[in-house]
Protein backbone atom coordinates (compact mmCIF):
# COMPACT_ATOMS: atom_id res chain seq x y z
CA UNK A 1 0.00 0.00 0.00
CA UNK A 2 1.58 3.21 -1.02
CA UNK A 3 1.99 6.26 0.99
CA UNK A 4 -0.26 8.18 -0.86
CA UNK A 5 -3.59 6.03 0.18
CA UNK A 6 -2.26 5.11 3.97
CA UNK A 7 -2.40 9.36 4.10
CA UNK A 8 -5.71 9.25 2.59
CA UNK A 9 -6.77 6.81 5.40
CA UNK A 10 -5.40 8.50 7.95
CA UNK A 11 -7.23 11.63 6.56
CA UNK A 12 -10.55 10.29 6.30
CA UNK A 13 -10.25 8.40 9.56
CA UNK A 14 -9.10 11.29 11.52
CA UNK A 15 -12.29 13.59 10.17
CA UNK A 16 -13.98 10.61 10.91
CA UNK A 17 -12.58 9.89 14.87
CA UNK A 18 -12.89 14.22 15.14
CA UNK A 19 -16.37 14.01 14.15
CA UNK A 20 -17.18 11.19 16.58
CA UNK A 21 -15.26 13.71 19.47
CA UNK A 22 -17.42 16.35 18.21
CA UNK A 23 -20.81 14.81 18.71
CA UNK A 24 -18.96 13.45 22.38
CA UNK A 25 -18.33 17.03 23.38
CA UNK A 26 -21.99 17.56 22.49
CA UNK A 27 -23.28 15.11 25.13
CA UNK A 28 -20.56 15.99 27.48
CA UNK A 29 -22.36 19.13 27.51
CA UNK A 30 -25.81 17.85 27.61
CA UNK A 31 -24.61 15.75 30.77
CA UNK A 32 -23.21 18.70 32.24
CA UNK A 33 -19.98 17.07 32.62
CA UNK A 34 -17.41 20.01 32.28
CA UNK A 35 -14.57 17.73 32.83
CA UNK A 36 -15.29 15.50 29.85
CA UNK A 37 -15.99 18.15 27.69
CA UNK A 38 -12.46 19.55 28.51
CA UNK A 39 -10.79 16.23 27.69
CA UNK A 40 -12.77 15.36 24.14
CA UNK A 41 -11.87 19.00 23.32
CA UNK A 42 -8.28 18.56 23.87
CA UNK A 43 -8.79 15.25 22.56
CA UNK A 44 -9.99 16.75 19.16
CA UNK A 45 -6.66 19.80 19.53
CA UNK A 46 -4.16 16.89 20.02
CA UNK A 47 -5.05 15.25 17.18
CA UNK A 48 -3.56 17.46 15.16
CA UNK A 49 -0.51 17.93 17.80
CA UNK A 50 2.66 16.48 18.04
CA UNK A 51 3.09 12.96 18.95
CA UNK A 52 2.54 13.57 23.02
CA UNK A 53 5.29 11.79 25.48
CA UNK A 54 4.18 11.79 29.11
CA UNK A 55 7.10 10.87 32.08
CA UNK A 56 4.42 10.26 35.40
CA UNK A 57 5.94 8.55 38.30
CA UNK A 58 6.55 9.22 42.04
CA UNK A 59 8.18 12.47 43.29
CA UNK A 60 11.72 11.07 43.29
CA UNK A 61 11.42 8.31 41.19
CA UNK A 62 14.13 10.41 38.71
CA UNK A 63 11.19 11.93 36.14
CA UNK A 64 12.85 15.05 35.60
CA UNK A 65 16.37 13.42 35.75
CA UNK A 66 15.15 11.02 32.99
CA UNK A 67 13.55 13.74 30.91
CA UNK A 68 17.06 15.86 30.94
CA UNK A 69 19.07 12.80 29.96
CA UNK A 70 16.97 11.73 27.56
CA UNK A 71 17.13 14.79 25.51
CA UNK A 72 20.50 15.68 26.20
CA UNK A 73 19.51 18.76 28.47
CA UNK A 74 19.40 20.69 31.86
CA UNK A 75 15.83 21.70 30.94
CA UNK A 76 13.70 19.98 33.67
CA UNK A 77 14.78 20.99 37.64
CA UNK A 78 16.25 18.51 39.69
CA UNK A 79 16.37 19.08 43.65
CA UNK A 80 16.03 17.52 47.02
CA UNK A 81 12.49 18.61 47.48
CA UNK A 82 9.73 18.08 45.08
CA UNK A 83 10.27 20.75 42.37
CA UNK A 84 8.14 19.97 39.28
CA UNK A 85 5.69 21.77 40.71
CA UNK A 86 3.59 22.04 37.24
CA UNK A 87 3.46 20.44 34.46
CA UNK A 88 5.90 21.03 31.76
CA UNK A 89 5.41 20.72 27.93
CA UNK A 90 8.83 20.14 26.13
CA UNK A 91 8.01 20.84 22.26
CA UNK A 92 10.80 21.76 19.52
CA UNK A 93 11.60 25.30 18.78
CA UNK A 94 14.67 26.76 16.84
CA UNK A 95 14.88 29.10 19.59
CA UNK A 96 14.99 28.03 23.55
CA UNK A 97 11.86 29.61 25.63
CA UNK A 98 10.14 29.15 28.45
CA UNK A 99 6.15 30.30 28.65
CA UNK A 100 3.57 30.09 31.37
CA UNK A 101 0.31 28.52 29.66
CA UNK A 102 -1.73 28.26 32.99
CA UNK A 103 -0.91 28.24 36.66
CA UNK A 104 -0.72 24.24 36.44
CA UNK A 105 1.12 24.31 33.05
CA UNK A 106 3.97 25.60 31.19
CA UNK A 107 5.62 24.93 27.73
CA UNK A 108 9.40 25.16 27.13
CA UNK A 109 10.82 25.27 23.73
CA UNK A 110 14.21 23.35 22.28
CA UNK A 111 15.93 23.04 19.61
CA UNK A 112 16.65 19.23 20.01
CA UNK A 113 16.10 17.19 16.88
CA UNK A 114 14.09 14.32 18.21
CA UNK A 115 11.13 17.06 19.68
CA UNK A 116 10.15 17.82 15.34
CA UNK A 117 8.62 14.30 15.99
CA UNK A 118 6.84 14.75 19.68
CA UNK A 119 6.85 16.84 22.39
CA UNK A 120 7.41 15.71 25.93
CA UNK A 121 5.52 16.00 29.32
CA UNK A 122 7.34 16.36 32.58
CA UNK A 123 4.69 15.90 35.33
CA UNK A 124 4.63 16.52 39.26
CA UNK A 125 4.49 13.12 41.03
CA UNK A 126 1.72 10.69 42.22
CA UNK A 127 3.00 11.10 45.70
CA UNK A 128 3.67 14.72 46.27
CA UNK A 129 3.06 16.82 48.69
CA UNK A 130 2.01 20.00 46.48
CA UNK A 131 -1.56 20.59 46.48
CA UNK A 132 -3.20 19.76 43.04
CA UNK A 133 -0.21 17.79 41.56
CA UNK A 134 -1.51 14.82 41.25
CA UNK A 135 -4.93 16.13 40.06
CA UNK A 136 -3.14 18.13 37.00
CA UNK A 137 -1.28 15.10 36.13
CA UNK A 138 -4.86 12.93 35.81
CA UNK A 139 -5.98 15.94 33.70
CA UNK A 140 -3.26 15.60 31.30
CA UNK A 141 -3.15 12.36 30.76
CA UNK A 142 -5.91 11.01 28.79
CA UNK A 143 -4.14 13.52 25.82
CA UNK A 144 -1.27 11.92 26.25
CA UNK A 145 -0.04 9.15 23.41
CA UNK A 146 2.67 7.17 24.96
CA UNK A 147 3.09 7.11 28.48
CA UNK A 148 6.54 6.27 30.01
CA UNK A 149 6.08 5.22 33.81
CA UNK A 150 8.80 5.64 35.62
CA UNK A 151 9.79 3.84 39.06
CA UNK A 152 12.42 4.02 41.47
CA UNK A 153 14.61 1.07 40.64
CA UNK A 154 15.00 0.10 44.07
CA UNK A 155 11.52 0.18 45.08
CA UNK A 156 8.99 -0.19 42.07
CA UNK A 157 6.03 -1.25 44.29
CA UNK A 158 5.03 2.21 46.24
CA UNK A 159 1.31 2.27 45.97
CA UNK A 160 0.05 5.55 44.71
CA UNK A 161 2.29 4.72 41.65
CA UNK A 162 0.39 1.50 40.79
CA UNK A 163 -2.78 3.55 41.66
CA UNK A 164 -2.02 5.84 39.04
CA UNK A 165 -1.01 3.12 36.57
CA UNK A 166 -4.90 1.69 37.26
CA UNK A 167 -6.29 4.89 36.25
CA UNK A 168 -3.78 5.29 32.94
CA UNK A 169 -4.29 1.78 31.80
CA UNK A 170 -8.35 0.98 33.01
CA UNK A 171 -9.79 4.48 32.37
CA UNK A 172 -8.07 5.70 29.36
CA UNK A 173 -6.26 2.82 28.19
CA UNK A 174 -2.81 4.42 27.46
CA UNK A 175 0.04 2.87 25.83
CA UNK A 176 2.52 2.49 29.10
CA UNK A 177 6.35 1.64 29.13
CA UNK A 178 8.10 1.63 32.81
CA UNK A 179 10.89 2.81 33.46
CA UNK A 180 13.63 1.73 36.38
CA UNK A 181 15.34 4.90 37.02
CA UNK A 182 18.14 5.60 39.23
CA UNK A 183 19.69 1.92 38.14
CA UNK A 184 22.96 2.63 39.43
CA UNK A 185 22.03 2.61 42.47
CA UNK A 186 20.75 -0.69 42.41
CA UNK A 187 22.52 -4.38 42.57
CA UNK A 188 22.46 -6.07 39.09
CA UNK A 189 20.69 -8.94 41.01
CA UNK A 190 18.09 -7.00 42.78
CA UNK A 191 17.64 -4.96 39.32
CA UNK A 192 16.70 -8.29 37.35
CA UNK A 193 14.59 -9.51 40.35
CA UNK A 194 12.53 -5.92 40.70
CA UNK A 195 12.91 -5.88 36.57
CA UNK A 196 11.24 -9.39 36.40
CA UNK A 197 8.65 -8.45 39.32
CA UNK A 198 7.20 -5.55 37.61
CA UNK A 199 6.47 -7.16 34.74
CA UNK A 200 4.40 -9.74 36.37
CA UNK A 201 2.73 -6.92 37.92
CA UNK A 202 2.08 -5.17 34.62
CA UNK A 203 0.40 -8.47 33.22
CA UNK A 204 -1.34 -8.86 36.28
CA UNK A 205 -2.81 -5.47 35.78
CA UNK A 206 -3.47 -6.03 32.44
CA UNK A 207 -0.88 -5.02 30.26
CA UNK A 208 0.16 -7.06 27.17
CA UNK A 209 3.78 -7.99 26.69
CA UNK A 210 5.20 -4.95 28.97
CA UNK A 211 8.53 -2.86 28.26
CA UNK A 212 10.65 -2.30 31.01
CA UNK A 213 13.97 -0.51 30.70
CA UNK A 214 16.55 0.17 33.31
CA UNK A 215 18.46 3.49 32.92
CA UNK A 216 20.87 5.61 34.77
CA UNK A 217 20.55 9.34 34.59
CA UNK A 218 23.91 9.66 36.42
CA UNK A 219 25.59 7.35 33.84
CA UNK A 220 24.15 9.23 30.90
CA UNK A 221 25.36 12.62 32.27
CA UNK A 222 28.93 11.03 33.15
CA UNK A 223 29.48 9.71 30.00
CA UNK A 224 29.09 6.38 30.31
CA UNK A 225 26.38 5.44 27.55
CA UNK A 226 26.69 1.41 27.29
CA UNK A 227 25.90 1.25 30.90
CA UNK A 228 23.32 4.19 31.25
CA UNK A 229 20.52 2.49 29.15
CA UNK A 230 19.40 5.51 27.25
CA UNK A 231 20.74 4.34 24.33
CA UNK A 232 17.92 1.06 24.52
CA UNK A 233 15.34 3.92 25.19
CA UNK A 234 16.33 5.91 22.41
CA UNK A 235 16.10 3.17 19.84
CA UNK A 236 12.62 2.03 21.35
CA UNK A 237 11.03 5.72 20.66
CA UNK A 238 13.04 5.85 17.27
CA UNK A 239 11.51 2.18 15.88
CA UNK A 240 7.82 4.24 17.52
CA UNK A 241 7.90 6.91 15.42
CA UNK A 242 9.80 5.79 12.03
CA UNK A 243 8.07 5.85 8.62
CA UNK A 244 5.79 8.04 9.77
CA UNK A 245 3.82 5.88 12.21
CA UNK A 246 3.36 8.75 14.80
CA UNK A 247 0.23 9.94 13.09
CA UNK A 248 -1.23 6.40 13.14
CA UNK A 249 -0.29 5.63 16.64
CA UNK A 250 -1.48 8.72 17.90
CA UNK A 251 -4.91 8.49 16.09
CA UNK A 252 -5.07 5.15 17.76
CA UNK A 253 -4.35 6.10 20.97
CA UNK A 254 -7.07 9.09 20.40
CA UNK A 255 -9.42 6.19 19.26
CA UNK A 256 -8.78 3.77 22.21
CA UNK A 257 -9.33 6.55 24.79
CA UNK A 258 -12.30 7.58 22.46
CA UNK A 259 -13.65 3.95 23.08
CA UNK A 260 -13.14 4.25 26.74
CA UNK A 261 -15.01 7.37 27.23
CA UNK A 262 -17.74 5.74 25.33
CA UNK A 263 -17.88 2.49 27.52
CA UNK A 264 -17.55 5.01 30.28
CA UNK A 265 -20.80 6.83 29.23
CA UNK A 266 -22.55 3.05 28.28
CA UNK A 267 -22.22 1.85 31.56
CA UNK A 268 -23.62 5.02 33.34
CA UNK A 269 -26.22 5.47 30.65
CA UNK A 270 -27.64 2.12 31.44
CA UNK A 271 -27.13 2.23 35.09
CA UNK A 272 -29.49 5.64 34.65
CA UNK A 273 -31.70 4.24 32.28
CA UNK A 274 -32.54 1.17 34.38
CA UNK A 275 -33.25 3.64 37.25
CA UNK A 276 -36.06 5.63 35.39
CA UNK A 277 -37.13 1.92 34.34
CA UNK A 278 -37.78 1.22 37.83
CA UNK A 279 -39.17 4.60 38.73
CA UNK A 280 -41.68 4.56 36.04
CA UNK A 281 -42.60 0.82 37.15
CA UNK A 282 -43.43 2.31 40.20
CA UNK A 283 -45.35 5.15 39.48
CA UNK A 284 -47.32 2.68 37.27
CA UNK A 285 -47.89 0.55 40.65
CA UNK A 286 -48.39 3.50 42.64
CA UNK A 287 -51.07 4.77 40.53
CA UNK A 288 -52.85 1.11 39.74
CA UNK A 289 -52.78 1.07 43.74
CA UNK A 290 -54.51 3.87 44.23
CA UNK A 291 -57.15 3.28 41.23
CA UNK A 292 -57.49 -0.50 42.61
CA UNK A 293 -57.86 0.66 46.96
CA UNK A 294 -60.15 3.77 45.59
CA UNK A 295 -62.50 1.69 43.46
CA UNK A 296 -62.03 -1.09 46.72
CA UNK A 297 -62.96 1.69 49.25
CA UNK A 298 -65.75 2.60 46.55
CA UNK A 299 -67.17 -1.24 47.43
CA UNK A 300 -67.07 -1.21 50.99
CA UNK A 301 -68.93 2.25 50.98
CA UNK A 302 -71.77 0.55 48.35
CA UNK A 303 -71.69 -2.25 50.71
CA UNK A 304 -71.94 -0.03 53.86
CA UNK A 305 -74.72 2.05 52.05
CA UNK A 306 -76.71 -1.57 51.30
CA UNK A 307 -76.91 -2.48 55.15
CA UNK A 308 -77.94 1.07 56.07
CA UNK A 309 -80.52 1.49 54.32
CA UNK A 310 -82.18 -2.43 55.01
CA UNK A 311 -82.09 -1.38 58.40
CA UNK A 312 -84.02 1.97 57.70
CA UNK A 313 -86.77 -0.52 55.53
CA UNK A 314 -86.59 -2.37 58.99
CA UNK A 315 -87.59 0.49 61.22
CA UNK A 316 -89.43 2.20 58.90
CA UNK A 317 -91.90 -0.78 58.07
CA UNK A 318 -92.17 -1.37 62.22
CA UNK A 319 -92.94 2.40 61.83
CA UNK A 320 -95.80 2.29 59.70
CA UNK A 321 -97.13 -0.98 61.33
CA UNK A 322 -97.86 1.25 64.27
CA UNK A 323 -98.58 4.06 62.54
CA UNK A 324 -101.65 1.88 60.83
CA UNK A 325 -102.58 -0.16 63.94
CA UNK A 326 -102.99 2.99 65.45
CA UNK A 327 -105.58 4.68 63.27
CA UNK A 328 -109.02 3.37 63.96
CA UNK A 329 -112.20 4.24 62.39
CA UNK A 330 -114.02 3.10 65.82
CA UNK A 331 -111.79 5.33 67.76
CA UNK A 332 -112.01 8.00 65.67
CA UNK A 333 -115.51 8.21 65.45
CA UNK A 334 -116.22 8.64 69.24
CA UNK A 335 -114.72 12.07 68.57
CA UNK A 336 -112.48 11.83 72.09
CA UNK A 337 -108.84 13.04 71.20
CA UNK A 338 -107.85 11.61 74.84
CA UNK A 339 -108.63 8.37 73.11
CA UNK A 340 -108.39 8.23 69.76
CA UNK A 341 -104.99 5.92 69.65
CA UNK A 342 -106.16 3.80 72.42
CA UNK A 343 -104.73 6.32 75.11
CA UNK A 344 -105.15 8.85 77.32
CA UNK A 345 -102.44 11.05 75.26
CA UNK A 346 -103.31 13.64 72.83
CA UNK A 347 -102.46 13.10 69.26
CA UNK A 348 -99.54 15.55 68.93
CA UNK A 349 -98.48 14.04 72.19
CA UNK A 350 -98.20 10.49 70.17
CA UNK A 351 -96.80 11.56 67.32
CA UNK A 352 -93.66 12.78 69.21
CA UNK A 353 -93.58 9.61 70.36
CA UNK A 354 -93.44 8.12 67.50
CA UNK A 355 -90.78 10.25 66.08
CA UNK A 356 -89.06 9.88 68.84
CA UNK A 357 -88.47 6.34 68.78
CA UNK A 358 -87.75 6.02 65.44
CA UNK A 359 -84.78 8.41 65.98
CA UNK A 360 -84.10 6.22 68.86
CA UNK A 361 -83.61 3.42 66.79
CA UNK A 362 -81.81 5.14 63.80
CA UNK A 363 -79.44 6.38 65.90
CA UNK A 364 -78.47 3.20 67.37
CA UNK A 365 -78.94 0.93 64.78
CA UNK A 366 -77.49 2.90 62.13
CA UNK A 367 -74.93 3.89 64.42
CA UNK A 368 -73.56 0.57 65.04
CA UNK A 369 -73.70 -0.45 61.22
CA UNK A 370 -71.36 2.61 60.27
CA UNK A 371 -69.20 2.19 62.83
CA UNK A 372 -68.24 -1.01 61.82
CA UNK A 373 -68.12 -0.46 57.61
CA UNK A 374 -66.24 2.54 58.80
CA UNK A 375 -63.51 0.49 60.46
CA UNK A 376 -62.96 -1.73 57.38
CA UNK A 377 -62.60 1.46 55.38
CA UNK A 378 -59.80 3.21 57.58
CA UNK A 379 -57.98 -0.09 57.79
CA UNK A 380 -57.71 -0.29 54.24
CA UNK A 381 -56.28 3.23 54.33
CA UNK A 382 -53.53 2.36 56.32
CA UNK A 383 -52.74 -0.44 54.50
CA UNK A 384 -52.88 1.17 51.55
CA UNK A 385 -50.61 4.32 53.23
CA UNK A 386 -48.10 1.95 54.49
CA UNK A 387 -47.53 -0.54 51.22
CA UNK A 388 -47.11 2.85 49.29
CA UNK A 389 -44.67 4.05 51.76
CA UNK A 390 -43.13 0.74 51.32
CA UNK A 391 -42.34 1.02 47.24
CA UNK A 392 -40.85 4.38 47.75
CA UNK A 393 -38.55 2.56 49.92
CA UNK A 394 -37.44 0.26 47.19
CA UNK A 395 -36.44 2.98 44.54
CA UNK A 396 -34.65 5.26 47.26
CA UNK A 397 -32.43 1.84 48.04
CA UNK A 398 -32.06 1.32 44.14
CA UNK A 399 -30.43 5.32 43.68
CA UNK A 400 -27.66 5.40 41.09
CA UNK A 401 -24.44 7.55 41.50
CA UNK A 402 -22.41 8.13 38.34
CA UNK A 403 -19.03 9.37 37.46
CA UNK A 404 -19.58 11.17 34.51
CA UNK A 405 -23.31 12.09 33.95
CA UNK A 406 -24.76 14.95 36.50
CA UNK A 407 -28.34 16.00 35.96
CA UNK A 408 -30.05 18.15 37.95
CA UNK A 409 -32.79 16.11 38.16
CA UNK A 410 -30.65 13.13 38.90
CA UNK A 411 -28.85 14.83 42.11
CA UNK A 412 -32.36 15.91 43.59
CA UNK A 413 -34.16 12.08 42.80
CA UNK A 414 -32.96 11.40 46.15
CA UNK A 415 -34.32 14.38 48.10
CA UNK A 416 -37.60 13.94 46.08
CA UNK A 417 -38.38 10.50 47.25
CA UNK A 418 -37.20 11.01 51.05
CA UNK A 419 -39.95 14.27 50.83
CA UNK A 420 -42.38 11.86 49.23
CA UNK A 421 -42.28 9.28 51.37
CA UNK A 422 -42.31 11.04 54.74
CA UNK A 423 -45.47 13.15 53.52
CA UNK A 424 -46.80 9.92 53.09
CA UNK A 425 -45.93 8.20 56.10
CA UNK A 426 -46.81 11.45 57.93
CA UNK A 427 -50.32 10.69 56.68
CA UNK A 428 -50.26 7.64 58.82
CA UNK A 429 -49.67 9.94 62.09
CA UNK A 430 -51.54 12.63 60.76
CA UNK A 431 -54.25 13.70 63.32
CA UNK A 432 -56.04 16.15 60.61
CA UNK A 433 -56.15 13.43 57.83
CA UNK A 434 -57.07 10.47 60.11
CA UNK A 435 -59.52 12.49 61.32
CA UNK A 436 -60.72 13.57 57.55
CA UNK A 437 -60.84 9.71 56.90
CA UNK A 438 -62.63 9.31 60.09
CA UNK A 439 -64.82 11.98 59.30
CA UNK A 440 -66.71 9.80 57.09
CA UNK A 441 -67.87 7.91 59.91
CA UNK A 442 -69.13 11.57 61.50
CA UNK A 443 -70.55 11.71 57.71
CA UNK A 444 -72.77 8.86 58.51
CA UNK A 445 -73.62 8.43 62.07
CA UNK A 446 -74.67 10.31 64.16
CA UNK A 447 -74.88 13.54 62.58
CA UNK A 448 -75.74 11.97 58.91
CA UNK A 449 -76.88 8.35 59.42
CA UNK A 450 -78.22 8.64 63.10
CA UNK A 451 -79.15 12.98 62.37
CA UNK A 452 -80.00 12.68 59.09
CA UNK A 453 -81.91 9.66 59.07
CA UNK A 454 -83.79 10.90 62.33
CA UNK A 455 -84.16 13.58 60.27
CA UNK A 456 -85.49 12.22 56.98
CA UNK A 457 -87.61 9.96 59.23
CA UNK A 458 -88.51 12.43 61.04
CA UNK A 459 -89.69 15.14 58.41
CA UNK A 460 -92.00 12.47 57.04
CA UNK A 461 -93.14 12.20 60.42
CA UNK A 462 -94.38 15.58 60.75
CA UNK A 463 -94.94 16.02 57.57
CA UNK A 464 -97.73 13.51 58.21
CA UNK A 465 -98.65 14.61 61.91
CA UNK A 466 -99.28 17.93 60.13
CA UNK A 467 -101.87 15.83 57.51
CA UNK A 468 -103.48 13.54 60.23
CA UNK A 469 -104.18 16.32 62.74
CA UNK A 470 -105.74 18.63 59.69
CA UNK A 471 -107.73 15.80 58.59
CA UNK A 472 -108.61 14.40 61.76
CA UNK A 473 -109.18 18.09 63.56
CA UNK A 474 -111.04 19.12 60.48
CA UNK A 475 -113.03 16.28 60.12
CA UNK A 476 -113.54 16.69 64.61
CA UNK A 477 -115.42 20.10 63.34
CA UNK A 478 -116.85 19.24 60.58
CA UNK A 479 -120.28 18.62 62.11
CA UNK A 480 -122.13 16.44 63.78
CA UNK A 481 -123.08 14.81 59.70
CA UNK A 482 -119.23 13.01 60.76
CA UNK A 483 -121.22 10.87 62.72
CA UNK A 484 -122.68 8.84 59.79
CA UNK A 485 -120.13 9.55 57.38
CA UNK A 486 -117.81 6.62 58.12
CA UNK A 487 -117.19 5.76 54.69
CA UNK A 488 -115.76 8.95 53.74
CA UNK A 489 -113.37 8.50 57.17
CA UNK A 490 -112.21 5.58 56.36
CA UNK A 491 -111.38 6.70 52.96
CA UNK A 492 -109.30 9.88 54.41
CA UNK A 493 -107.67 6.94 56.75
CA UNK A 494 -106.44 4.89 54.11
CA UNK A 495 -105.22 8.28 53.01
CA UNK A 496 -103.46 9.29 55.54
CA UNK A 497 -101.84 5.82 55.63
CA UNK A 498 -100.65 6.17 52.47
CA UNK A 499 -99.81 9.36 52.64
CA UNK A 500 -97.30 8.74 55.30
CA UNK A 501 -96.34 5.50 54.00
CA UNK A 502 -95.40 7.22 50.54
CA UNK A 503 -93.64 9.34 52.33
CA UNK A 504 -91.19 7.32 54.33
CA UNK A 505 -90.30 5.41 50.82
CA UNK A 506 -90.03 8.86 48.93
CA UNK A 507 -87.61 10.16 51.67
CA UNK A 508 -85.69 6.55 51.50
CA UNK A 509 -84.83 6.97 47.91
CA UNK A 510 -83.64 10.72 49.05
CA UNK A 511 -81.76 9.16 51.63
CA UNK A 512 -79.88 7.13 49.21
CA UNK A 513 -79.31 9.52 46.89
CA UNK A 514 -78.04 12.04 49.33
CA UNK A 515 -75.95 9.64 51.64
CA UNK A 516 -74.17 7.60 48.71
CA UNK A 517 -73.36 11.37 47.49
CA UNK A 518 -71.61 12.37 50.36
CA UNK A 519 -70.28 9.28 50.92
CA UNK A 520 -67.88 9.40 47.54
CA UNK A 521 -67.54 12.71 47.87
CA UNK A 522 -65.40 11.96 51.14
CA UNK A 523 -63.97 9.23 49.14
CA UNK A 524 -63.13 11.28 46.08
CA UNK A 525 -61.20 14.44 48.41
CA UNK A 526 -59.22 11.43 50.55
CA UNK A 527 -57.92 10.02 47.62
CA UNK A 528 -57.03 12.67 46.37
CA UNK A 529 -55.16 13.74 49.41
CA UNK A 530 -53.15 10.94 49.07
CA UNK A 531 -52.58 11.45 45.49
CA UNK A 532 -51.60 14.83 45.96
CA UNK A 533 -48.32 13.93 47.83
CA UNK A 534 -47.16 11.56 45.05
CA UNK A 535 -47.01 14.65 42.58
CA UNK A 536 -43.69 15.36 42.87
CA UNK A 537 -42.30 12.19 42.11
CA UNK A 538 -44.84 11.69 39.13
CA UNK A 539 -43.41 15.12 37.73
CA UNK A 540 -40.15 14.13 38.75
CA UNK A 541 -40.29 11.04 36.37
CA UNK A 542 -41.70 13.08 33.66
CA UNK A 543 -38.81 15.00 33.46
CA UNK A 544 -36.51 12.25 33.84
CA UNK A 545 -38.00 10.76 30.66
CA UNK A 546 -37.65 14.00 28.41
CA UNK A 547 -34.43 14.50 29.53
CA UNK A 548 -32.81 10.85 29.96
CA UNK A 549 -34.18 9.15 26.90
CA UNK A 550 -32.90 12.07 24.69
CA UNK A 551 -29.31 11.24 25.45
CA UNK A 552 -29.92 7.46 25.75
CA UNK A 553 -30.82 7.33 21.57
CA UNK A 554 -28.41 10.43 21.22
CA UNK A 555 -25.38 8.21 22.70
CA UNK A 556 -26.95 5.15 20.58
CA UNK A 557 -26.08 7.13 17.20
CA UNK A 558 -22.84 7.98 18.83
CA UNK A 559 -21.78 4.54 19.66
CA UNK A 560 -22.48 3.21 16.43
CA UNK A 561 -21.10 5.89 14.47
CA UNK A 562 -18.06 5.23 16.38
CA UNK A 563 -18.08 1.53 15.91
CA UNK A 564 -18.36 1.77 12.45
CA UNK A 565 -14.95 3.83 12.33
CA UNK A 566 -13.17 1.62 14.84
CA UNK A 567 -14.33 -1.63 12.61
CA UNK A 568 -12.44 1.09 9.43
CA UNK A 569 -9.54 1.76 11.44
CA UNK A 570 -9.09 -1.88 12.95
CA UNK A 571 -9.62 -3.47 9.11
CA UNK A 572 -7.60 -1.09 6.86
CA UNK A 573 -4.81 0.12 9.61
CA UNK A 574 -2.25 -2.07 10.81
CA UNK A 575 -1.21 -1.82 14.44
CA UNK A 576 1.66 0.07 15.72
Amino acid sequence: MNSFIIDQELVKYQSDLDNVLNHLQSLATDINNQQLELTIRNLRLNINEPFLFVVVGEVKAGKSSFVNALLQADICKTAADPCTDVIQQIIYSENQFEQPVNQYLRKIGLPNEILKTLSVVDTPGTNTIVANHQEITKDFIPNSDLIFFVFFAKNPYTRSAWELLDYVNNEWRKKVVFVLQQADLTKPEELAKNKEKLRELAIEKGIQDPMVFATSAELEVNGDLDHSGFATVRNYIQQTLKDGGTKQLKLQGVAKTTDQIIDLLRKDLFSIQQQLIKDQATVRKIKAKLQQNKRQSGFELESLINRLLAKYDTITTRVKEDFREQLSLFTLVKGSFAVLFRTSKSVPTWMDELKHNCEVQLKTSLGEISQDGIKHFVSGIRTLLQSLVDDLQDIKVNHVTTNTITIDTLESRQEIVEEVQQKVAGLLDDKTFLHSIESVNASVAPRFLGGSAATVAGTAIAALTEIVLLDIIGTAFAGVGILFAGGTLILKKRKIIRQFEDKLDQEKARFEAELSAKLHSKLDIIYEEIERNFLNIYDYVEEQEQKILPLVDKFKQIEQNANQVFTLVNADLKPV
